[in-house]
């Protein structure tokens, strides 16, 4: 149970980045798609090459991993990248990982509905900390002047991210954890690539390149190598309970890369966080 929380967290941790480092993309004059686009052929090198050093096998799949992982790529994972880029193109950082953040409600609603998970008070106890921290967290967002475009984006990318994670458990049961993260990453690759009508490597050089290298090793390859070893431990439902440090750390990512004022109410919001992570599942970390 620890080595699921500790993946599920390290996982966040690199998924809390993305948003970061797609404001930092469009100052780029990148657009959505050639940033994705880099993310996953950068993040599918990163995976080739470990997977060539530490487990070979994991590069050898079966046709049926292969179709599960080209669905699972190729729709769920190009589209709820694709949508939340889009988000953020309109609205706030913080925002968009706000409305990214009511996942764990979902998941848990899909995991009950289709997947017979058992119902646990103390998950609905989480999840509603989780929800309550994440609204003190990002307040201020919602007090701006906020585009309608973006927030539907941003939910659109919320709704098929918590599918795409129950999909995950029920398609991807039994199938090998990082075949899976590798051919997911591979499969989304494909998909961009054909949206972007290129590689578009001939247009990187000097900070372009070092950003599209961190945008295909640190919220791709690593998040994705973390999200399918954490999912394979804990389950879907746990793994969004775990995992939700991610809007604490892009609060803090938010404040020192683009400037973002942190006040006492996202502080208070923090702490709610981390009782909805710890506190409901105390008996979990103890075991």
């Amino acid at each position: 149970m620890i080595k699921g929380i500790a993946l599920a967290m390290l996982s966040a941790s690199c998924y809390a980045t993305l948003v970061i480092f797609g404001k930092i993309g469009f100052t780029l004059n990148l657009s959505a798609v050639s940033m994705l686009t880099y993310r996953f052929e950068f993040g599918t090198l990163a995976l080739l090459i470990y997977f060539t050093v530490t487990d070979r096998k994991a590069l050898r799949p079966t046709l049926p991993l292969l179709m599960k992982t080209a669905f699972i790529g190729l729709f769920f994972y190009t589209g709820q990248s694709l949508l939340l880029f889009k988000a953020i193109e309109y609205i706030p950082a913080s925002t968009a990982s706000l409305i990214l953040y009511f996942y764990p409600l979902v998941v848990l609603a899909l995991g009950i509905i289709f997947l017979k998970d058992r119902f646990v008070m103390s998950s609905l106890v989480s999840v509603a900390l989780i929800l309550a921290g994440c609204c003190l967290v990002f307040y201020d967002a919602f007090l701006r002047k906020i585009s309608a475009v973006g927030i539907t984006y941003a939910v659109a990318s919320m709704l098929t991210y918590s599918v795409y994670l129950i999909s995950t458990q029920f398609i991807l049961k039994k199938e090998n954890a990082s075949s899976s993260s590798f051919y997911v990453m591979l499969f989304t690759c494909l998909g961009f690539i054909l949206l972007n009508g290129g590689t578009g490597m001939a247009e990187l050089n000097g900070e372009k390149l070092t950003f599209a290298v961190a945008l295909g090793v640190i919220p791709s390859a690593m998040a994705l190598g973390f999200l399918y070893k954490g999912i394979e431990k804990l389950g879907a439902a746990y793994f969004s309970i775990f995992s939700s440090i991610e809007p604490v750390v892009t609060l803090i990512l938010a404040a020192v890369f683009l400037n973002e004022n942190i006040v006492i109410y996202q502080i208070f919001g923090v702490i709610l966080l981390v009782a909805g992570i710890v506190v409901p599942n105390i008996k979990h970390i103890r075991s």
